[in-house]
């Protein structure tokens, strides 16, 4: 399984980033693979479940995701579902370090249909995460 993590420095305040982390309609603005939500923006609540269509090497797909964990304030994380039995984990980590924060976005995915893909698909997931932070540090 590939593991991919990026931390950007953020001049706002952890609340403030917490708000728009949390604003999934907001996601079509700064998460690169994103496409869309079939059944409307979900809501981050542990627990909660909800399908996205994402798309990442110009090949689309669509996760079923759970929120497994949600610090409020600090964080959450998602375990999700893809085709073919592929199976993906995002995290969103905030850390306060004074007047603004640390923001750590992680991202793992595996399935033996991703394996003779894995070091292309590597790289442009880190691309595409890399990314999406940068577009994302710049809304807050």
């Amino acid at each position: 399984m590939a593991t991919i993590t990026k931390t950007a420095e953020v001049s706002a305040a952890s609340d403030t980033v917490w708000d728009k982390l949390t604003e999934t309609e907001s996601y079509p603005d700064w998460q690169t693979t994103h496409v869309s939500y079939p059944e409307g923006p979900p809501e981050i609540s542990e627990g909660s479940t909800f399908k996205e269509k994402v798309t990442i090497m110009g090949m689309p797909g669509e996760v079923n995701w759970t929120v497994t964990k949600v610090d409020p304030g600090s964080g959450f994380e998602l375990e999700g579902k893809g085709p073919m039995g592929t199976h993906l984990r995002s995290s969103y980590w905030i850390e306060s370090n004074g007047e603004g924060c640390n923001l750590t976005f992680e991202s793992e995915f595996g399935g033996a249909a991703l394996a003779a893909m894995a070091g292309p698909l590597e790289k442009a997931s880190d691309d595409a995460l890399a990314k999406s932070i940068a577009q994302f540090t710049k809304l807050v």
